[in-house]
């Protein structure tokens, strides 16, 4: 395997073939789930980071269409990021959630509902790409996900139909703790895993044809 000359961007390609490589034999002893996460934990953290003008890393010559693109995300609705690539977003859940946070069964959004009861705000439309991406960034860097079977409990030995990720609100003085949460479903999150490094892996392509024009 040679040296990329972009890392950012040449991992995902690599990431993308592997994933090829081993989606089926994933689903074949149904471990989707953790084979989404498994690929995610690199495939969006990595090329996240490294978006950032801030990353110690970066060099603006290089990493220009990288910045360009992090701001989009920053100025686009998370259901109508361009990774999506004109495909319809499946089933996406966001809300800031409460209650002792270890147990599922308690949690209640801001008007009181569970966040993933049809009573509930979902707020996923509401938020931009990059903030919804964070939560997600967050959560796998920190080990805050939970699987959830078909009625959004989390049963020990149920089939998992759910992932949620949590990352920790900021913390106000006086208030009680709340989590950010994004959920979805296993086949969705897969979905949008491989959607999102097709795009970063196709970031270079699409600079050279805007500097060519």
């Amino acid at each position: 395997m040679g040296v990329p000359s972009r890392f950012a961007i040449e991992y995902p390609r690599r990431a993308l073939d592997l994933i090829e490589m081993l989606e089926d034999r994933a689903r074949g002893r149904d471990l989707l789930g953790s084979f989404g996460l498994l690929a995610a934990s690199a495939v969006l953290t990595i090329p996240y980071e490294r978006m950032k003008a801030t990353h110690f890393l970066h060099d603006d010559a290089r990493d220009g269409d990288l910045v360009a693109a992090f701001k989009r995300l920053e100025k686009t609705s998370f259901p109508e990021a361009e990774f999506w690539n004109g495909e319809r977003i499946g089933p996406w859940w966001q809300s800031r959630v409460g209650g002792p946070i270890d147990h599922v069964d308690q949690w209640r959004d801001a008007s009181g509902h569970h966040p993933m009861s049809v009573a509930a705000e979902n707020s996923i439309g509401d938020h931009s790409a990059e903030a919804v991406i964070r939560v997600l960034r967050n959560a796998l860097a920190h080990g805050n996900i939970i699987y959830l079977d078909k009625d959004a409990r989390e049963r020990a030995d149920n089939q998992m139909v759910y992932m949620a990720f949590l990352t920790r609100y900021p913390d106000k003085e006086g208030e009680p703790e709340t989590y950010r949460m994004v959920a979805t479903k296993e086949e969705e999150f897969l979905r949008f895993v491989k959607l999102w490094a097709t795009w970063i892996s196709t970031i270079a392509a699409d600079s050279a044809v805007v500097r060519a024009a």
